[in-house]
């Protein structure tokens, strides 16, 4: 009888080993996610994950963008205003057309939030410890509604480790 007990023990001990080992598994396959936006059900998709990401971070949000345009402006801001530290990593204030200079001030100017220049921003990059999104293009709700986009969305701890040196390196020497 105590054999039995035995393997009966050694058989729930194996079959948690399997089940974890599964969601490793599971966790490493599904850490790198690719979607298109900007097509017939997937319109949206990327404006969805964006406004999902903003209102769902916790921690600091890191954003790359050419620009900005209102609608994510307003967004940001109503994040740092829950308390959420932003740093922001965009053109140069000249590099902006004229019209979205205010858009700029207005960010720049917001508690909370970061504006680091840089003239060879090209893409779009939001990130924070738990998630991070990368796409083409101007952080711009119509422009982004209009664009056929492909979106990598990377949940795995040591990418976004990865990321976070890439996104580092971008910035001035005496913030890294």
């Amino acid at each position: 009888m105590d054999r039995i007990n035995e393997l009966r023990l050694e058989n729930r001990r194996l079959k948690q080993q399997i089940e974890d080992y599964e969601n490793r598994v599971l966790a490493l396959v599904g850490s790198t996610i690719i979607e298109a936006s900007g097509e017939g059900e997937n319109k949206e998709l990327l404006n969805e994950k964006i406004i999902d990401f903003i209102h769902t971070s916790v921690d600091q949000i890191n954003i790359v963008a050419p620009r900005v345009d209102t609608f994510y402006s307003t967004e940001i801001r109503k994040a740092a205003e829950r308390g959420i530290p932003i740093l922001l990593i965009t053109r140069d204030r000249h590099l902006w057309e004229k019209k979205q200079r205010i858009l700029y001030d207005e960010l720049n100017s917001t508690n909370g939030i970061n504006v680091i220049n840089n003239p060879h921003v090209n893409y779009l990059l939001l990130y924070n410890t738990e998630i991070a999104m990368y796409s083409g293009g101007d952080l711009d709700k119509e422009v982004l509604s209009n664009s056929v986009l492909i979106i990598t969305s990377i949940t795995e701890a040591a990418k976004i480790n990865k990321i976070a040196d890439i996104f580092t390196a971008m910035l001035p020497t005496f913030m890294r």
